[in-house]
């Protein structure tokens, strides 16, 4: 009938749209980031020294690898580069799809910086003594994500992403807000960091305004 056509249609168009919506957030939104921090860097860039820390990012995508999706990769690398200090650059096919993995540098500072991320430090009106740290975009992530989506509007980048910290300390102390440590979920951790730590920020509040912690030195 009539009637069922159409409710089969919908359900074609609301079908495609939800595969449409996937790609796009896999599209602009990384599976992880990862971000190695020595503590030694953190209290040495909040006293004014210039530091970096390594991250990697992995994004993941659906489909065939094809010419075109190769051309667009490549230009998203030209891109990235101009904006980030990108030290290795991989494209991988997968099972389902393709896989872009970015290795690199961002500096750590007590400035604010108009690159594209960052790691910022300060100390914290919260908790007396310690080093506030946070993840940052400076005024160059807009024009970042300009040139992204205008090789393919599903580019533009999310600000933020799924963002796993890996410290490195001695005889540290740490207050963490809202994090996952060796898959257990904290509304708020506090401990000594003597070795590494890895923690995790996801969803929710982070998705608008990145990861963070507070450390501070015994």
């Amino acid at each position: 009938t009539k009637h069922l056509k159409l409710e089969f249609e919908m359900k074609i168009k609301t079908f495609f749209l939800l595969i449409f919506t996937s790609t796009l957030l896999m599209a602009c939104k990384a599976e992880i980031l990862e971000i190695d921090i020595k503590s030694k860097d953190v209290f040495s860039a909040v006293n004014g020294e210039e530091e970096v820390v390594e991250f990697e990012a992995k994004f993941s995508n659906f489909g065939e690898l094809d010419e075109e999706s190769r051309a667009q990769v490549e230009a998203l690398e030209n891109i990235l580069v101009k904006f980030m200090e990108i030290t290795d650059f991989e494209l991988e096919t997968t099972d389902m799809g393709y896989e872009v993995t970015l290795e690199g540098e961002m500096p750590i500072t007590n400035q604010d910086l108009d690159t594209a991320y960052y790691v910022h430090v300060s100390s914290s009106e919260i908790f007396d003594g310690f080093t506030f740290l946070e993840l940052r975009t400076g005024s160059e992530f807009q024009n970042l994500s300009n040139q992204m989506s205008a090789i393919n509007f599903m580019l533009s980048p999310d600000e933020f992403h799924p963002t796993k910290i890996k410290l490195k300390g001695k005889n540290t102390q740490v207050i963490i807000p809202a994090t996952e440590i060796d898959g257990k979920a904290y509304l708020l951790y506090k401990g000594i960091v003597d070795g590494r730590i890895s923690m995790k920020f996801e969803g929710g509040v982070f998705d608008t305004i990145g990861a963070g912690l507070f450390l501070k030195e015994n």
